[in-house]
């Protein structure tokens, strides 16, 4: 009987993460991230026989967090062309996986326990607690490789708490090709007795060190590029970081109870919890270095969401046998953002109309770069090895949240490859004529801007109607043609960042 009911508890909840994962997606396709065309336009060299590189007469650069998931979109590219689409079914499917594997994991904690229904109660409380998240569901729909580092993640997860070793040294393995950040499960695996054995670490180590070696020899480096580029270790990255992650606690709370799994009582299950736990208590750790993200809804947070809701509603119900009563349920509500992807889309559609030859430096490179397929300058160096590893970063007095993971900068390296135009990631609903009303919405081109206005760089103010009444703010370079004639820049002004 007992067997039955979990069974239908099962089929309930696949069917609760089915239809919220349906009713979601079909309102909110089309959302993706800026960074999902990155991936896209690797996709689309990929298929132009130009390797692994951002623009095509450049060396190779792993400006890409997870080759597995650039794998998926490459092998999805040759069935259709339909990218961005494609991008999101992937991100749903994953999610999809993830979130059926949480259910799974639930399953198995709540066996052996008193009362009998209890793995049928997490099951469903489980699916019921991230199919109703909109935090949650996002990631179906953002093209970025999250949802698939989740159902990693969920995956380590399961595989440690059914004992499965090989199972869970082959989940860590494709987990590092997903997000580095999985080193972490790696390094925790002495924490479960019967992987200390010296068969598995050495199977886990050389999972690892074959990983580096295939990237050192495609891109000459032990990590990604990405990793390089997004700049850390300053005291402002720690309070940052202490903002992210409150930010996480907002938008997952149920996430911060999983140390409640520490009550289940003494075996395997509770080894396999502290597994977990260690390892996410240390990939949150890092926030304190890089200081997070700028992108809302703490998607850097999220791969470990799933299998920690598992272990925090586990031990919800074993305080609650304790204590002789349920915790109260908290709702979330779900916020909004704006993003200006459409906007970028247009401006890189501009691009190729009016500027078909011409290289463009920019900060917001994903749609920029994969609507205009020219060759674009990484201002942040997310694509640039010379920027990336330069060593510059924003003085920690001036660093804000908007800048974290977009603060290398280098000038000259910029200068040197002579981009036609510099896109700055300003706009309004008039014109820009004028150098001394010019402004910089990162480091990076507010330090070009400065080159500008001293008369060191040879731009021009260009403005750009990219779509009706949005005017965005570019440079362009003096011997370069253009497709009017802006008026010509005044004396040189002063300027900082805009907020």
């Amino acid at each position: 009987m007992r067997a039955r009911a979990t069974a239908i508890a099962v089929a309930v909840s696949l069917a609760i993460i089915a239809v919220a994962l349906w009713r979601f997606a079909l309102d909110h396709w089309g959302g993706v991230y800026d960074d999902a065309f990155i991936y896209l336009r690797y996709v689309k060299n990929l298929e132009a026989g130009c390797g692994l590189r951002f623009n095509c007469g450049d060396a190779p650069v792993e400006g890409f967090t997870g080759p597995l998931y650039l794998a998926l979109l490459w092998l999805g590219g040759l069935v259709t062309h339909q990218l961005i689409d494609l991008s999101q079914v992937i991100c749903t499917a994953s999610l999809a996986a993830a979130l059926a594997l949480a259910v799974w994991a639930a399953v198995v904690a709540g066996r052996g326990r008193e009362p009998g229904w209890l793995p049928a109660a997490l099951a469903v409380s489980v699916a019921a607690a991230l199919a109703l998240d909109h935090f949650v569901l996002l990631n179906a729909i953002t093209g970025m490789e999250t949802a698939l580092a989740a159902a990693a993640v969920t995956a380590i997860g399961v595989a440690a708490l059914t004992g499965r070793r090989w199972l869970l040294i082959a989940a860590i393995g494709a987990a590092l090709l997903v997000r580095p950040e999985c080193l972490v499960f790696a390094a925790a695996l002495p924490l479960l007795p019967a992987l200390r054995r010296p068969r598995y670490l050495a199977a886990a180590a050389g999972i690892v060190v074959a990983i580096c070696v295939a990237r050192y020899a495609v891109f000459g480096a032990l990590a990604p590029n990405t990793y390089y580029a997004k700049a850390g270790g300053t005291w402002r990255h720690g309070e940052l970081g202490l903002a992210y992650i409150a930010d996480a606690v907002a938008d997952f709370p149920l996430a911060f109870a999983a140390p409640l799994a520490l009550l289940l009582p003494a075996g395997p299950t509770r080894r396999a919890c502290a597994f977990v736990l260690a390892a996410s208590a240390a990939w949150v750790a890092f926030f304190l270095r890089t200081g997070g993200d700028l992108f809302e809804y703490s998607r850097l947070m999220f791969p470990l969401v799933p299998v920690l809701y598992v272990l925090a509603l586990a031990g919800i119900a074993e305080l609650a046998r304790r204590i002789a009563r349920r915790a109260p349920a908290h709702a979330l509500a779900p916020q909004h953002a704006s993003p200006r992807v459409v906007e970028w889309a247009a401006i890189g559609s501009y691009l190729r109309a009016h500027f078909p030859k011409a290289t463009v430096a920019t900060v917001p490179i994903g749609a920029i770069g994969y609507y205009s397929r020219l060759p674009i300058v990484d201002l942040v160096g997310l694509t640039q090895p010379d920027i990336a590893r330069a060593g510059r970063s924003v003085p920690p007095e001036l660093l804000t949240k908007q800048w974290i993971g977009h603060e290398r900068h280098c000038t000259e390296c910029v200068l040197a490859r002579a981009p036609a135009l510099i896109v700055t990631t300003m706009h309004r609903d008039r014109p820009w004529r004028d150098l001394a009303e010019a402004r910089a919405g990162f480091y990076a081109d507010w330090l070009l801007l400065q080159e500008i206005k001293a008369g060191r760089a040879p731009y021009r103010v260009f403005d750009a109607e990219v779509m009706p009444g949005d005017h965005i703010l570019m440079f362009e370079r003096s011997e370069a043609t253009s497709p009017s004639s802006p008026a010509a820049p005044s004396a040189p002004a002063p300027g900082r960042p805009a907020d």
